[in-house]
């Protein structure tokens, strides 16, 4: 049996913590320059058609003051079994557009992302070198850059770095975590579907926390860790909906029939952001395997976030949040000349920057006006179908479905295929997209009754549809155009 030694860990925190000082100083700095950054390109934050239907089923359910289990949305799956698993982050972004419109739902995203990096910047500027906290950060930002979107998935970022954190922070005391640590597991599963991955940092790194002390401790050190991993998978069911959530997440991947047509499911890209999550990746692989018998844990549990990253590009952000957290303690046994200094008093000077910072951080963010992307709001399109009295149901591109619930006309398909939109739907679908012919198509659109389209100007749906007999074009512009079936043409006498 492999044995974990109880010498003392070298990333342990002394017993009296120093003053914050400077460290807190810095790590203010670095929110209000994310807030400013972030600010900048507010509208950025609003290029992704889920925004909308996601600010739609909050908006739903403060409505009717209940959560939905069933489609109510789209016309191809009306009645199908669905739950709204991120219903709690989906009541924020519609608080957010009920008090401020769009404005309010990108600050609130700003604010989110920024006080976690901020957060983030403290923890490790506690440990390390500010030089060294600032560039993890800088890394772990560029990275997150193009996930930076107002979807439920930014709440998590704040739930994941205090959950690992926490878990982190006791294995550095040898204790095992507080029971209090759990509620984040109730906030992380109501927020959004990816909290699995947290039971699991947990359970790897309860190896850890057992094994890395004296041998006759680790039976009450496995009953201590057992105890809270109970409470934190019980926590993890204090849903609506109770462990449905989990369930859906693992249907998710048993099907995989949506993952191929979606681009944050596709492998990471050889674009920066990627380049420098690899490099993150071999870097810690190769710091945690300088002890690879006392790191054994992290080293799985680093290389299992790699696979999951380098598989699909959406894991990045969970991998360059959590890395750096595992990974400084052993850094610091590696190179101690990371060290961090000890806190300085904090000047002026500091103060000084503190405040133009902030006076240009939050002048900026007053005075930005994001709106959504033309690209997924084909206002002028539906303003046409509904002059036209186009009503029955509509065939739509993918990315316009979230624009579609927020107006309230019925889906063909949208961005919920974690759950609908399945059982050989999206195969059919593209493969009548891509078949040289039209019968495919047509037989697709006879099956679901289709009588008008909004699709994109050009792609494969427009090509289709130009073709189609007894459909006719209403109306097009940059963006978008609109179909209908017109009938048959009239006979000649």
């Amino acid at each position: 049996m492999v044995s974990f030694s109880a010498e003392p860990q070298p990333d342990s925190l002394p017993s009296r913590a120093l003053p914050l000082g400077s460290r807190a100083a810095s790590s203010i700095l670095v929110f209000l320059v994310l807030v400013f950054a972030l600010a900048t390109r507010a509208g950025q934050l609003l290029n992704d058609p889920d925004s909308q239907w996601h600010m739609a089923v909050g908006r739903w359910i403060v409505a009717h003051r209940a959560v939905p289990w069933t489609d109510l949305f789209s016309h191809t799956f009306a009645g199908a079994p669905w739950i709204a698993k991120e219903w709690a982050s989906q009541v924020l972004l519609y608080g957010a557009y009920a008090g401020a419109g769009w404005w309010g739902v990108c600050m609130l995203t700003i604010l989110v992302i920024a006080a976690s990096l901020a957060g983030l910047h403290l923890w490790l500027a506690r440990r390390i070198s500010a030089t060294a906290a600032l560039m993890v950060v800088t890394a772990a930002f560029i990275v997150l850059g193009p996930h930076l979107l107002a979807r439920p998935h930014v709440f998590t970022v704040p739930i994941l770095l205090v959950w690992t954190m926490g878990l982190v922070t006791a294995l550095e005391r040898g204790r095992t975590p507080s029971l209090w640590l759990a509620l984040a597991m109730a906030a992380w599963a109501n927020l959004h579907g990816s909290y699995p991955i947290g039971l699991v940092i947990a359970g790897s790194l309860a190896g850890e926390g057992v094994f890395s002390g004296p041998r006759p401790e680790w039976i009450g050190r496995a009953v201590r860790w057992a105890g809270f991993l109970a409470l934190a998978t019980a926590a993890s069911s204090l849903t609506p909906y109770g462990y449905a959530p989990f369930l859906v997440n693992l249907g998710l991947f048993n099907s995989g029939e949506s993952l191929p047509f979606i681009s944050e499911w596709q492998p990471l890209g050889l674009d920066g952001a990627g380049v420098i999550a690899g490099a993150m990746l071999i870097g810690g692989i190769v710091i945690l395997s300088a002890a690879p018998r006392r790191n054994l844990f992290r080293l799985g549990l680093i290389a299992l976030l790699g696979v999951m990253m380098i598989r699909h590009s959406r894991f990045a952000d969970l991998f360059v949040l959590a890395a750096p957290i595992l990974v400084v303690g052993p850094a610091l046994a590696r190179f101690p000349r990371l060290r961090a200094e000890p806190a300085r008093a904090v000047s002026m000077r500091w103060g000084l920057m503190i405040l133009a910072g902030a006076l240009t951080a939050f002048t900026t963010a007053l005075l930005v006006s994001p709106r959504l992307s033309a690209e997924m709001t084909p206002l002028a399109a539906l303003d046409a179908a509904r002059s036209k009295g186009l009503t029955g149901p509509v065939y739509n591109d993918y990315d316009f479905g979230g624009f579609l619930i927020r107006s309230g006309v019925p889906t063909f398909i949208d961005g919920r295929s974690d759950q609908l939109f399945l059982g050989g739907f999206m195969n059919g679908l593209h493969q009548a997209l891509d078949a040289p012919g039209n019968e495919r198509f047509a037989a697709l659109l006879a099956r679901h009754g289709v009588t008008w389209a909004l699709v994109r100007r050009e792609g494969l749906s427009a090509d289709h549809l130009r073709r189609l007999e007894g459909w006719r074009l209403l109306h097009q512009d940059e963006v978008a155009a609109v179909y209908y079936d017109a009938g048959p043409a009239p006979t000649q006498p």
